[in-house]
């Protein structure tokens, strides 16, 4: 039996807090169903590099969250488009990267309706070769976690926003996204099936496969504080959001009409351990003080506005302004060549 989590959160931190709260500490011997919807967010897979993935000016433009989760694999956009689905459930001997289990009744709930919806790969569902479902899984002893996203009518022009980097511009040893072209579910299905209609198809399929499903779980005043606890010392928390990142390089040129400049930073644990600025521009003040400026600070848009806003930044580059140097480091616009 199957036991449905009541979630009506849209708080991204709040929700991935929950997943890891249902999963360490409610019973052990229950398995659980989360179908859940976060406010427009990135969710960034654990071993990957923040900033490598994100583009942050537009997440910070569009008051987008970014979050960190538990698990592998990629980064994926949410908003109230997209339903997400978790199941936590006892670890069966090989169980590890069993995709199929889990993501079988949202490809049987979808072919109900005429969807003709497939696995593509390990951890993705296609329609006509389309991406609408990443799937990715975390162990913690003998429980498994499986987490899943279905675009149902989500905003895909916002997806290709937040997800588009610069290539080449930062280089790590993180785990890096594989973009595909993607679609959204709703415009497969009859037009009288809604998002509430879909989830309460895809509960019962669910239902059909985990031998039925039990009372909902409301979460108590204790779980409550359990959850946001691990909210305000994980989730909620940019040294685990962004902090958390692999160690990496950051390259970045550009010609503006003052001369051009090239920065390059080290950054460790989300801190710029070292910073060097060149380039051909006619600055009046010594560039030093500027590259001294910047070690030992994060690698955040608003700290470094905040760094450059107490400089004189015209005169270290002979005109060129502090926006600029922002949207330098931190733009996604393609560097031309000399």
């Amino acid at each position: 039996m199957v036991i449905p989590v009541l979630n009506p959160s849209y708080d991204p931190p709040y929700n991935l807090a929950l997943e890891e709260y249902v999963l360490r500490r409610l019973d052990p011997d229950e398995e659980y169903l989360i179908l859940w919807q976060n406010r427009p967010a990135v969710i960034v897979g654990r071993f990957q590099n923040t900033a490598e993935e994100v583009n942050q000016p537009y997440v910070d433009a569009n008051g987008i969250a970014v979050v960190r989760r538990l698990s592998g694999g990629g980064a994926v956009y949410h908003d109230l488009g997209n339903l997400n689905f978790t199941f936590i459930v006892r670890r069966e001997p090989g169980g590890f990267n069993d995709f199929k289990r889990f993501t079988l009744p949202v490809l049987e709930t979808l072919r109900a309706f005429g969807v003709p919806a497939e696995r593509s790969s390990r951890n993705d569902l296609t329609i006509e070769g389309q991406k609408f479902s990443g799937n990715a899984q975390y162990v913690s002893g003998e429980r498994l976690l499986h987490h899943g996203t279905i675009l149902f009518d989500a905003d895909l022009d916002a997806v290709a926003q937040v997800l588009r980097v610069q290539p080449d511009k930062i280089a790590s040893h993180g785990v890096k996204s594989v973009r595909a072209r993607v679609t959204n579910v709703r415009p497969y299905l009859p037009a009288d099936i809604g998002l509430n209609a879909f989830i309460q198809a895809l509960s019962e399929q669910v239902g059909r496969h985990g031998g039925g499903l039990g009372p909902c779980y409301r979460l108590t005043a204790e779980d409550e504080r359990g959850v946001g606890a691990l909210k305000a010392e994980r989730y909620g928390r940019w040294e685990w959001n962004y902090g958390d990142s692999p160690a990496f390089a950051l390259k970045a040129r550009r010609r503006f009409a003052q001369g051009s400049v090239e920065i390059r930073l080290d950054v460790h644990q989300g801190y710029i351990r070292d910073g060097r600025i060149y380039g051909d521009f006619l600055g009046s003040r010594d560039i030093r003080e500027l590259e001294d400026a910047l070690r030992g600070e994060r690698f955040d848009i608003g700290d470094l506005r905040r760094v450059l806003s107490a400089k004189p930044v015209e005169e270290f580059f002979g005109g060129i302004g502090r926006d600029e140097i922002l949207d330098l480091v931190f733009g996604v616009e393609p560097v031309p060549a000399d």
